[in-house]
């Protein structure tokens, strides 16, 4: 009896340590740090991947902490693509934890290349801009470091992931066009945010983002006529708010200025067209201009 038992483990193990893609059945276990990440993934690998989501939708990434559970889930997972080193706090403690229970995992640094901005959030001054996917420029890089994991993971399907990323790729440009088109004819300058995670969206169009309090606090007396006084110089009647943060100051503040307050979704899992989304609700601002 001992000795079967051993012959089917050996033969699981044996199974478990094929290569992605073996047989044409297998799916690779990926992982992701955020949602708008899972769309680059399935788009590139198509029906060979199976993509888990580490932070939730209606999550903070600023604050979220994984369970034991969720480690030990990750851990089954052949790559994992991360934001990036010093990014996202948990991250970095979350990476160090999962090659302590599972060091076969693969994981794949997504903002390297990528030119990173200062934060502008007065809880991570002096860090760098977590937000990097907010950028279709910083996608593309993103995405070619799926294509060349997924390649690397699974060879026998090399020229698929890289027909599929090119094709990826083409539409995040196309979209890049039209947005810039689009923002360039609006008048629009500067946009209202309770947070700022648009600094990669605002440095690719020229736009400038100005953020209300603190993660959707009620601004101060001083702050609220800086900011009232800026929108009647801009002609702004929109603020931006996320569903992740408190809509309270953005409310206070459209009040004042007779104003309005537009959700716009930084962690929205249908990555490209929630893009476009915001862009025409940035661009809305030039109706009021």
């Amino acid at each position: 009896m001992l000795t079967v038992l051993v012959f089917i483990v050996t033969l699981l193990a044996a199974g478990c340590s094929q290569p992605p893609g073996a047989g044409g059945q297998e799916t690779m276990k990926v992982a992701v740090t955020l949602p708008p990440q899972a769309e680059m993934v399935r788009e590139v690998g198509g029906g060979h991947v199976e993509v888990q989501v580490v932070v939730p939708p209606g999550a903070d990434p600023h604050t979220f902490e994984p369970t034991a559970g969720e480690l030990v889930r990750l851990s089954d997972n052949i790559l994992y693509f991360r934001i990036g080193p010093d990014l996202l706090p948990f991250e970095d403690v979350l990476v160090s934890r999962l090659q302590e229970i599972e060091p076969g995992i693969r994981v794949i640094d997504s903002s390297e290349g990528v030119t990173l901005l200062a934060s502008t959030d007065p809880d991570e001054r002096g860090s760098p801009d977590p937000h990097i996917w907010l950028s279709l420029r910083n996608a593309e890089i993103m995405t070619a470091h799926v294509r060349d994991a997924l390649i690397e993971a699974d060879p026998a399907n090399a020229a698929e992931y890289q027909a599929n990323s090119d094709e990826y790729i083409s539409r995040l440009r196309e979209a890049d066009e039209d947005i810039r088109q689009g923002l360039s004819g609006s008048g629009v300058h500067t946009i209202l945010v309770t947070h700022p995670s648009w600094g990669y969206f605002a440095r690719d169009y020229g736009l400038t983002q100005v953020a209300i309090g603190e993660e959707g606090k009620e601004p101060t007396a001083r702050e609220l006529e800086h900011l009232v006084n800026l929108a009647l110089k801009e002609n702004i009647r929109v603020i931006f708010a996320e569903p992740e943060f408190s809509v309270r100051g953005a409310e206070v503040l459209a009040a004042e200025i007779n104003g309005t307050v537009i959700l716009v979704d930084p962690l929205a899992e249908d990555y490209l067209e929630n893009m476009r989304r915001v862009a025409v609700a940035f661009e809305g601002e030039g109706e009021t201009s």
